[in-house]
């Protein structure tokens, strides 16, 4: 029978779920805050046939009132007809899309009937769903009284994150009086935080105690769902929405550290060895994590971000924290690995390469590349980069080695050439091997290229034909 509220059939409810237009979608960030009150989306469900199916499974448990464990087993029986490869445990995913639809389907039906009665009934009274581990904002806000028409619920208006189990009640007069509950004289204070989208690097300010995405009142808007669907089929595709970057994009959680930053200064250097790298990475869509160094140690806290970073990489690893963990943090700035089509990055939470003067790095670097002709030759370049402008051209200039490590393995990692074996490294670290020889002198390639070709003319002519081979294969 149709899920219930109260003693009537909550057919505003299943009728909100039903307006929605199916909204094929790469990330769950695709479909944004009050766009579900219009589309139905699954992250990552790029199919029509998958996606109807999943529809399909979550209509009939709002409508038929099914179990979360039915629903598990329905979405078993899907991947499993359409070999879909998803992020995350298939428990877990079947919860969050089973919730979050439920919930915010009864809220909007909610809204609906809230606004019916709301001439008898003015007032809504947030309540704490009394969760064992609570937010600290939705907690303080329980039994908090407010005119349903106060602006504050615009935002608050529960379910405000995944797992949140907060709802609204609506009140007269003689019910708060019942209660022993006063009308507050004014809302809170709603103070935002910045919320940066990881992979597009856009911001947006959501208000505190609120997961990014759920800051709006979800209703009911039929009127509106066939407009959307032509919206969203012309919608064209996510890389073809971004502003146009040399590195399109980039999974960070240092706001100063992303891919418009690396973009910038590599724009700053306008070379043809720029151009040249970027036919690589366009080619083979090379992708960059940085993060600081408690997210890639192997702590709770870092395979925390496994999911969402695995729906970035979309590597189809089981245990997607290994493709950003290292043992030994303190002594890595960066790494990478054959098998990857990754790199990643060590940074700072203060780090921005808004910092960076990008002339006052190469001159710093060329005069490093000089220096490796000497006994005196440094021990990396990337350690040049610290000393003259500190961790986040560090960081700039460890994208860069690692990126080099990439190049080299897309190519087929080449033989060094004879006029190239047995000649000193012009660092101390890339005499290693042919892997960090390569990886080292590349950064010097992109970063300091005439230097390079004056200092060493052979490593110069064999970088460049390494990535036109690269970018090519």
């Amino acid at each position: 029978m149709p899920v219930q509220y109260g003693s009537l059939p909550f057919k505003q409810q299943i009728a909100y779920f039903r307006n929605k237009a199916n909204v094929p979608s790469e990330r769950w960030a695709d479909v944004w805050k009050n766009a579900h009150d219009r589309g139905f989306m699954v992250a990552g469900a790029m199919k029509t046939d998958l996606l109807s199916d999943f529809r399909q499974a979550v209509d009939m448990a709002i409508a038929d009132g099914k179990s979360l464990g039915w629903f598990k087993n329905q979405f078993n029986d899907i991947v499993q007809k359409h070999g879909w490869e998803h992020t995350g445990s298939p428990g877990w995913r079947a919860q969050v899309i089973y919730e979050t639809n439920i919930r915010q389907s009864y809220t909007a039906g909610r809204e609906q009937q809230i606004e019916q009665v709301k001439s008898r009934r003015p007032y809504g009274i947030y309540k704490h769903s009394g969760a064992e581990h609570p937010r600290h904002e939705h907690l303080s806000w329980n039994n908090l009284v407010l005119p349903l028409d106060d602006p504050w619920w615009d935002t608050h208006t529960p379910i405000n994150g995944y797992g949140c189990k907060c709802k609204k009640f609506t009140a007269s007069e003689r019910d708060l009086k019942r209660l022993g509950l006063e009308v507050a004289i004014q809302a809170p204070k709603v103070e935002t935080y910045e919320w940066v989208d990881k992979v597009t690097g856009e911001v947006h300010n959501v208000p505190k105690g609120i997961d990014p995405g759920f800051d709006y009142t979800p209703k009911s808007s039929a009127q509106l769902t066939e407009k959307t669907k032509q919206v969203v089929d012309k919608k064209p595709p996510l890389e073809e929405r971004l502003t146009p970057r040399i590195v399109d994009h980039a999974f960070s959680t240092i706001k100063g550290v992303d891919a418009k930053g690396i973009s910038a200064l590599l724009a700053e250097l306008d070379s043809p060895q720029v151009t040249a790298f970027e036919l690589v990475l366009k080619q083979h869509d090379i992708k960059t994590l940085v993060l600081k160094a408690g997210e890639i140690n192997g702590s709770r806290k870092g395979r925390a971000l496994g999911c969402e970073i695995e729906e970035y990489l979309k590597s189809g690893a089981e245990l997607s924290h290994w493709n950003y963990t290292n043992r030994r943090p303190s002594r890595s700035n960066g790494f990478t690995s054959r098998s990857w089509n990754h790199v990643v990055v060590k940074a700072k939470a203060a780090d921005n390469l808004n910092k960076v003067d990008i002339v006052a790095l190469t001159e710093s670097l060329a005069d490093a590349v000089q220096l490796g002709k000497t006994a005196d030759r440094l021990w990396s370049f990337s350690g040049d980069a610290n000393q003259a402008q500190g961790n986040p051209a560090r960081a700039f200039a460890t994208w860069a080695h690692e990126m080099g490590h990439q190049v080299y393995f897309k190519a087929g990692s080449p033989a060094l050439p004879s006029e190239l074996k047995g000649r000193a490294s012009l660092t101390r670290y890339g005499g290693r091997n042919d892997d960090e020889w390569f990886a080292e002198h590349f950064a010097a390639w992109l970063l300091s290229p005439q230097t390079l070709n004056q200092v060493l003319p052979e490593a110069h002519r064999f970088i460049s034909e390494v990535v036109e081979k690269a970018g090519t294969l």
